[in-house]
Parts: C-alpha cells; structure tokens; sequence
C-alpha cells in the first residue's frame, strides 16, 4: 500500500462518495478511488464486528474528510504490538473507520457505513486461518491466510480458489 502513484491516482481522481454511522450523527466524505477493500477474518475483527469478519475500503488519509465526534478506542494488536484505533460513534456505536498506528498514512473505512457500499468491490481475504466454520471464500479472489504482508513489510503468498470453498473446523 506505499506505492506513490496509487496515492496519486486515488486523490486526483474526481468523484467523491460518502457515508456514516446508524444514526447520522457521524459522517465522513472521501474523494478518489480505495486503495483496497479487504474482507478480514482474523479474531480481532470478529469480535468488534459481533460476526464472522470486518469489511473495510483503504484510503489514503488525505483523501477522507470526517464529520461529528468519534469515540476512539485503541486495541494493541497481538501480532505487530501496535495500536489499531477504532473510531465509533457515541450515540449509535457503528465502528466507522479504523486508524493504524502501523500504517498512519491510511484510513480503513467500514465498507457496510458508505451510503452505497457496493461501489467498492472487495481485492482479497486476509487472516483467513482464522475465518469461523461455514464462512465461504469466494472463487477467483486474493485469500491470505494471514495479513497481506509481513511485518518486515515483505508481501505473503496469496491462495485463489477455482470454486467457493467453505471454511471447516474439524473438532
């Protein structure tokens, strides 16, 4: 995600979409293009979700323009040690966006929040060695069975599937 020329594109680009949390009272503005769209399944995700993973749209920081007063809770991750902010609503508590200690330069905006949240398709699948039973892993995707990268920053290997393939927990 460090490549200059995507960042480029991403702001010169002349649309905007927008979105918000359950109750309206925050709101956020973005112009160009994602950088990505992840769907992540690691353990963290699930449980800040309340589901089986957490669906996000990257974008360079400059490029969103936040509205209304967020509560922000920081989370150390298990894996780098470094605090990923979740920005949620106080009134309604719809997680909006994701700030990364890690990553300072990128938003990750909750995908269901974009007034239209399919004009973002999702790239890949991450942390999938922990996705839960019965999730299914769409055909033809990027799946990582971790992050995209490594902590040195180095890429991982991603996996495709020729069908959907449905995660099984043997007990």
């Amino acid at each position: 995600m460090s490549d200059k020329s995507i960042e480029t594109d991403a702001l010169s680009a002349d649309f905007t979409h927008e979105g918000g949390c359950l109750c309206n009272a925050v709101r956020y503005r973005v112009r160009g293009s994602a950088l990505c769209a992840l769907v992540c399944h690691c353990r963290f995700c699930q449980r800040m979700t309340g589901s089986t993973s957490y669906a996000n749209a990257v974008f360079p920081i400059d490029a969103v323009e936040l509205s209304g007063k967020f509560n922000i809770y920081a989370h150390t991750s298990e894996t780098s040690a470094k605090a990923v902010y979740l920005h949620s609503c106080p009134t309604c508590a719809t997680t909006v966006a994701l700030k990364f200690e890690r990553w300072p330069q990128y938003l990750a905006l909750s995908r269901g929040t974009f007034d239209d949240p399919n004009w973002v398709a999702i790239d890949a699948h991450i942390w999938t060695q922990s996705a839960q039973a019965g999730v299914v892993l769409p055909a033809s995707t990027d799946c990582y069975r971790h992050a995209r990268t490594k902590l040195d920053g180095s890429p991982q290997a991603a996996e495709q599937f020729a069908v959907p393939v449905a995660v099984r927990r043997d007990a």
